[in-house]
């Protein structure tokens, strides 16, 4: 079929010129973001079982103490906001203090405390907020020191704890803390909710338990850690 004359030709040709610069180029990657589907979610892992561990020493006044961590899990879940560089999930996990043996000097008091380790391998902003509750919460990062009977450093207990984590940083966070009144204690959290916010990397979870005694002589402690997992 003809198109008609030269001028109509030349007017076709120009009209073509004038779309083509109208028309943005848009990039192929572009195409393929608006193609996934907005809301999609990644259907949520079955809970990640991390072994059991158990430390022990014995102490100078003859006393043999020991820490342990057990039922240890972690839930990694889609979270709920349905970002790119946000992690969410669930940690259960539960510590025990025992205290064996017949020492020559009595014990006067001793603690245990549960808690977690968190890390981002890259920040995407300046800071990274992360959201943690369970049943109890104790922030190590206002003035915890886990060695003190005050409970002066236990003032900030919280079930949502706000903390600014960095790249190449570990963070630790309190759990639960266990004043001994006996040989023995213990403390469980049952799905304890972390999410972390503004990670372009792995996100890496590790409970640990720490048990302390005090004597007339000296004092002494034990530290377990579980497996380091990616939430």
């Amino acid at each position: 079929m003809r198109l008609g004359s030269a001028a109509s030709q030349d007017r076709l040709e120009r009209w073509g010129t004038v779309v083509h610069r109208l028309v943005p180029v848009v990039p192929i990657g572009v195409f393929v973001l608006a193609l996934l589907p907005v809301g999609a979610g990644v259907a949520a892992a079955d809970p990640v079982p991390v072994a059991d561990v158990t430390q022990s020493a014995d102490t100078d006044d003859g006393w043999h103490l020991s820490a342990s961590l057990t039922r240890m899990t972690l839930n990694s879940v889609p979270n709920m906001a349905a970002t790119a560089f946000t992690r969410e999930g669930f940690i259960s996990g539960k510590a025990t203090a025992d205290i064996d043996g017949n020492g020559k000097s009595a014990v006067n008091s001793g603690n245990l405390v549960l808690g977690a380790q968190l890390g981002c391998q890259v920040d995407l902003s300046q800071g990274m907020s992360l959201g943690l509750s369970g049943d109890l919460g104790i922030g190590f990062g206002f003035g915890f020191n886990p060695t003190s009977i005050s409970p002066n450093p236990y003032a900030d207990i919280s079930p949502n704890i706000s903390v600014t984590l960095l790249p190449g940083k570990i963070d630790t966070l309190g759990l639960g803390k266990k004043d001994l009144k006996g040989r023995s204690g213990y403390i469980a959290i049952h799905d304890a909710h972390v999410k972390v916010d503004g990670c372009g990397g792995p996100v890496s979870v590790r409970l640990f338990t720490y048990a302390q005694i005090s004597t007339d002589n000296g004092d002494d402690s034990v530290n377990a850690y579980g497996d380091i997992l990616n939430l």
